[in-house]
């Protein structure tokens, strides 16, 4: 379900399409100048090769590139519009996975050589971006603006460098030759492609702005390396930047750094459980005279001074501090916990003492401890950053780091099984946080209790194995489970009578469908026709949900519908007026009593009984028929000459709520959806809001956290149940309150931006693929 906007034939999209069609035009001349210009830098590297075996790989390279350069220049058109297609077919459902990033979990399945493709890809892709990304950021304001985007959002432009790099790899990994001549190819092509893009961006800058397309906004660089875009300043050229490259945040070291992507997949898979060799030692250290405690500490403990900090903003703890904190002052083991909440971290100059996580680090023995200590810290590192969780469940995360630690040293692979005890209660605890969006939020100060008091020992406990967090897990799920209780019965209410609605609206569809076919169906007034296709098949839906099935016609509701015809048709009840007169007093009460056994509103009703008493008049009153009704006001809107909407059978995908299902249930209706203006200048969501992402609703499964808009007022809720057809949500918050909905509001919801998702991947899964990046990165920058 696509929600971007579309714009018509003419409208500012036209100069966007224009450009793609460029590109995929200009595809082959580019594609040739790259070759010629990676040719002729083979060509200056051979020439100043100072070693045999350089000068053999260069010619080799070189070679192979001029053989095979008509059928790269002749493939790659194709290939680049494979890559254009593809990625417009996604639409707004584009994976979150993409070719130039790494997963955490992924890794234990590649082998090195995919290991090596994937360092090679993340280069390429370095080197493209950073020749690209001072034009880049300009095009996207452009095209965004030309697809009608309120906000830039790099990955709406078609002509990203990630798709013209993924095609000419597609192109090169067609090619018969070795893995080192494709390693020298890509890193010049690369280059080479920077240089050609940077061209064609700049020229399809020009033209977007002369056909009038006025940017949406710029994108600035943060100092610490985010990026964030801003709204258009008055003239002037974009003072931004390209759409943040994944690799550039991490800082650069000129030392061999310790993790890399490699050593990661090792780790992962085992490798290091055995004491270290000589050599691995001696590949870290570099220096025979330093301990290999003491190399680590220095290279790597002074790496979070940098960092900023992520406390609150007061300096003391005691005023921010919510006041059911306070109570637990005089709780074992919870005076140190609140201690080191309200402390901000140690700075590793303040030595062991002053940071247990670091005294922990003294204790490494060989590279495998080494790497697990370096991935638990990164790993607490980005939990801790964020930005889902509030800063006490932040600094949380950061206490229970010196345990995580003691827990690398014996079990080093914690990290790598999803099922295992510790990674389970980072995972649950920040999960369930995600329940709150501020401090103040209800139930937030006793989940911080039932943390600090079951899981608060662990940050000064001695860790012996994953029983310590097993058992805290254990019994945090069986605090929780006291509170989830209650709320249970109430959630299983409302989808008790959710379930009801969507089976009896289901049936009603098909019961609506078989009365559309009836042969007088067309010979009924519009209003009558349409209540029977409508609210009167629900009602006979009810009847035929609430006995026993092979019942023929429960409640008689249905033998009702051709008596009603009948009635509405003066012409034939003239005929027959005796007949009607001892039909009606039936009738009428019946009619009623079907409506009240789905408590069907009276007011939506009250036409259709006064348009009734006006046909069954008629057949009494001798002369000419009375004029028709006036039309509807919806009729009546409709252009001038242009047919009346006529009579259809029931809808499947936008199912009918009764009253009393939709008080269990916290429905919304369509009437209480706040107005797209109303949404950008209603109430400003929290900080927290600013991360999350607006995502079709195919994409938002059971557990996923929203931020719903409610009467102007932000809540968080959580997705507890999907219809078995896909046509009704139900969101249940932390405190018990539900919200329900049909697709059709959902989808209109987050078109507005009063429905905000956030990021699907969890905190930890999030996490753990920084730590891959960071691998990454290292591999990237490393030289050996």
């Amino acid at each position: 379900m696509a929600l971007t906007p579309t714009a018509p034939t003419g409208s500012p999209a036209a100069p966007q399409q224009r450009i793609v069609q460029i590109a995929l035009t200009q595809a082959r001349p580019v594609v040739e100048r790259v070759i010629e210009t990676t040719r002729m830098s083979l060509q200056s590297r051979l020439d100043s090769a100072r070693t045999p075996g350089e000068h053999h790989a260069m010619q080799e390279a070189r070679q192979q590139l001029m053989r095979l350069a008509s059928v790269m220049a002749e493939r790659y058109p194709d290939a680049l519009r494979k890559s254009l297609d593809q990625d417009t077919a996604q639409g707004d459902d584009k994976p979150t996975r993409s070719l130039f990033t790494v997963h955490f979990d992924d890794l234990e399945l590649m082998d090195e050589a995919q290991i090596n493709d994937s360092v090679e890809r993340a280069r390429a892709r370095q080197v493209l971006i950073s020749a690209v990304e001072g034009p880049l950021a300009d095009l996207d304001a452009l095209v965004c603006a030309a697809q009608g985007l309120p906000r830039v959002q790099p990955e709406h432009n078609p002509l990203r460098p990630d798709v013209f790099l993924q095609a000419l790899q597609s192109v090169v990994s067609q090619m018969q030759v070795t893995p080192q001549v494709r390693h020298d190819w890509m890193g010049l092509m690369a280059q080479a492609l920077g240089a050609e893009l940077r061209s064609l961006y700049l020229a399809q800058i020009d033209q977007l702005k002369q056909s009038g397309v006025k940017p949406v906004g710029y994108a600035m660089r943060q100092a610490t390396g985010e990026v964030v875009y801003v709204a258009p300043a008055d003239g002037g050229v974009s003072p931004g930047f390209a759409a943040d490259n994944d690799l550039s945040s991490a800082s650069t070291s000129t030392s061999d750094p310790l993790l890399t992507l490699d050593r990661l997949r090792r780790l992962l898979l085992g490798e290091f459980n055995e004491a270290p060799a000589p050599a691995d030692v001696h590949a870290v250290t570099g220096d025979s005279q330093e301990s290999f405690a003491d190399r680590f500490a220095r290279e790597f403990e002074h790496a979070a001074e940098g960092l900023p900090p992520i406390d609150p903003p007061a300096t003391d703890f005691a005023m921010t501090v919510p006041a059911a904190f306070e109570a637990l002052q005089e709780m074992n083991q919870v005076g140190q916990m609140m201690e080191r909440l309200g402390t901000p971290r140690a700075s590793a100059g303040s030595g062991a003492d002053g940071n247990p996580a670091a005294a922990q680090r003294q204790q490494v023995q060989g590279l495998g401890q080494a790497l697990s200590m370096e991935v638990v810290a990164l790993m607490v590192d980005n939990i801790a950053r964020d930005t889902r969780l509030l800063w006490p469940v932040q600094q949380f995360i950061r206490a229970l780091e010196p345990a995580l630690m003691q827990l690398a040293l014996v079990d080093p692979r914690f990290f790598s099984h999803k099922e295992h005890a510790a990674r389970c209660l980072l995972q649950d605890i920040t999960d369930r946080s995600l329940a709150f969006n501020s401090p103040e939020a209800p139930g937030f100060q006793s989940f911080m209790r039932s943390l600090m008091h079951i899981a608060g020992p662990l940050a000064t406990a001695t860790i012996d194995s994953a029983d310590d967090f097993e058992q805290v897990l254990q019994q945090l799920h069986a605090k929780w489970a006291e509170k989830d209780q209650a709320l249970k019965q109430e959630r299983q209410r409302a989808i008790e009578a959710l379930q009801h609605a969507e089976q009896r609206h289901l049936l009603a569809a098909q019961i609506s469908r078989e009365i559309w076919l009836l042969p007088d169906i067309g010979k009924v007034p519009d209003a009558i026709s349409r209540f029977l296709l409508g609210p009167w098949a629900q009602v006979m839906a009810e009847a035929r949900l609430s006995v026993k099935p092979g019942t023929t016609d429960p409640g008689r509701y249905q033998e009702l519908v051709d008596a009603l015809i009948w009635s509405v048709q003066p012409g034939l009840t003239r005929a027959n007026t005796g007949q009607l007169a001892r039909l009606l007093p039936k009738l009428l009460p019946k009619l009623r009593e079907g409506l009240a056994s789905i408590d069907y509103p009276a007011d939506r009703t009250e036409a259709v009984f006064e348009l009734l008493m006006q046909l069954h008049q008629q057949a009494f009153t001798p002369g000419p028929r009375v004029a028709a009704p006036s039309p509807s006001p919806a009729a009546a809107l409709a252009a001038p000459g242009a047919e009346p909407p006529q009579p259809a059978p029931l809808d499947e995908d936008d199912p009918w709520v009764a009253p009393s299902e939709a008080r269990e249930s916290g429905y919304m209706d369509v009437s209480q959806a706040p107005e797209s203006e109303e949404g950008d200048a209603g109430a400003e969501a929290e900080p927290s809001v600013a991360a999350a992402l607006s995502l079709p609703p195919a994409t938002i499964t059971v557990g996923t956290w929203v931020n719903l808009q409610v009467a102007g007022q932000w809540e968080r809720t959580q997705l507890s149940w999907i219809g078995s057809h896909g046509n009704l949500f139900l969101f249940t918050s932390a405190s018990g309150r539900t919200q329900s909905m049909t697709l059709r509001l959902l989808d209109r919801l987050l078109q507005q931006g009063a429905v905000q998702v956030l990021a699907e991947q969890t905190v930890v899964d999030n996490a753990l693929d920084a730590v891959a990046q960071t691998a990454m990165h290292n591999s990237v920058e490393s030289r050996h």
